[in-house]
């Protein structure tokens, strides 16, 4: 099915690409005004087991709390070690976890802490990670980092996430939405496509996959 994400890749005019590019613009202010850290909840931890919150970023640390699948609230503490270790603050406890069992939300539509997305024509990616995100704009030869500041679905949409990020002197908006895109090059598909507005650039359009491990 054809998709106002869609209509934004191609360049056709189509009504819901308009409210799409209208709900970005708002999401640039809003992104002005927030000023509290992203949370976050337990992804890929299947029914029955718990992430451990462990006294160091270490597989064989002392376990000091334990967070249940559908676990959330789980902030950044701002600290981080090799092996995508991340200290978070859960229900007073305070320890180590490792992000990639973080993501946005709960449930059906959550997105991996670990997001990697990308576009053509122009070139671009945006890498994010826990509490931060990495855009290169190849075409401006320009590279930025942001702090993640928010990250909110659509309102009566679960599968459409609004994450909302900012820096010295500007801000980033990224739309993510849970449906099968196409990167316009290749035969790949990617579970989510994306669109981005960036302060002092052209809004942006393409696809998202969970990040390989960085080792």
């Amino acid at each position: 099915m054809y998709s106002a994400f869609a209509a934004a890749r191609d360049g056709r005019p189509r009504e819901n690409a308009m409210r799409l590019t209208l709900l970005l613009v708002a999401s640039l202010f809003a992104a002005a005004t927030a000023n509290a850290d992203a949370s976050y909840g337990v992804y890929g931890v299947r029914s029955g087991d718990v992430l451990n919150v462990r006294v160091l970023p270490n597989p064989r640390a002392q376990v000091v709390a334990t967070i249940p699948p559908e676990g959330a609230g789980i902030t950044l503490t701002g600290k981080s070690a090799p092996g995508d270790w991340v200290e978070v603050r859960y229900k007073r406890k305070r320890g180590w976890v490792n992000g990639r069992f973080l993501g946005f939300g709960t449930g059906r539509f959550q997105l991996p802490a670990y997001l990697d997305c990308a576009g053509t024509e122009p070139f671009w990616s945006i890498a994010l990670i826990p509490g931060q995100a990495r855009a290169d704009l190849m075409s401006a030869e320009r590279r930025r980092f942001f702090k993640l500041t928010r990250a909110s679905t659509a309102m009566g949409r679960p599968d459409i996430w609004h994450i909302r990020s900012s820096n010295r002197p500007g801000e980033m908006t990224l739309i993510v939405r849970h449906e099968t895109c196409s990167d316009g090059m290749s035969d790949n598909r990617y579970p989510y496509s994306a669109i981005a507005l960036i302060s002092g650039q052209d809004m942006i359009a393409g696809c998202c996959r969970p990040a390989t491990p960085r080792g």
